[in-house]
């Protein structure tokens, strides 16, 4: 993480702590700093702005219900908020039934296996998930695709399984793995 991007880390860090106590300015001012970027994870995965208005809203009053329940010792604040985000739209994908299918790869794929994208695009495409994309970036592409499937996109393993030919169990254990990478290098002390 470069000194920005610590910064930034330090600052969404203090407006979760002041939005626990109840801090309604810090909490605006969390939502004006954060919510562009959760917005663009939202719309790779919803593809429908006035579905990601409502997904964003309702990601937000979890946030403002659970920012006590943040800790540092879990990762970064942004990974924080962007998992609850992500929890939000695919619970609300699972109740409108509604999934994104596409050809084999989605946009938000293409762009990473993208030869004419250069590692600093990616930091700049994944903001403050740029860990998380260096972690992806290192993962072979047919795992990297089923984790991002799965953690962005809210498909079911058995929807990735079918969508890729592959079978159920190698999803399943390509996905976790995958995770467990991230997680491993998200907790490691900086």
């Amino acid at each position: 993480m470069d000194a920005k991007q610590s910064s930034q880390a330090e600052q969404y860090a203090t407006l979760l702590m002041r939005s626990a106590e109840r801090n309604q300015a810090a909490f605006r001012t969390l939502y004006e700093q954060s919510s562009p970027l959760l917005f663009s994870v939202l719309l790779r995965m919803l593809k429908d702005r006035a579905l990601c208005e409502d997904v964003l809203q309702e990601a937000f009053m979890k946030i403002w219900e659970h920012a006590a329940s943040y800790s540092s010792q879990k990762g970064s604040p942004m990974t924080w908020m962007a998992t609850i985000t992500r929890n939000v739209a695919r619970d609300k994908l699972r109740a409108l039934k509604v999934r994104h299918y596409q050809d084999e790869c989605n946009e938000a794929v293409d762009t990473l296996e993208s030869e004419a994208d250069s590692p600093d695009k990616h930091a700049a495409l994944l903001g403050e998930l740029g860990l998380i994309g260096r972690v992806l970036q290192q993962m072979q592409a047919p795992q990297r695709e089923c984790l991002l499937m799965s953690c962005y996109e809210g498909y079911s393993h058995s929807e990735i399984a079918q969508q890729m030919g592959m079978p159920l169990g190698t999803i399943k254990a390509w996905i976790k793995r995958g995770k467990a990478q991230i997680q491993a290098v998200a907790l490691a002390p900086a």
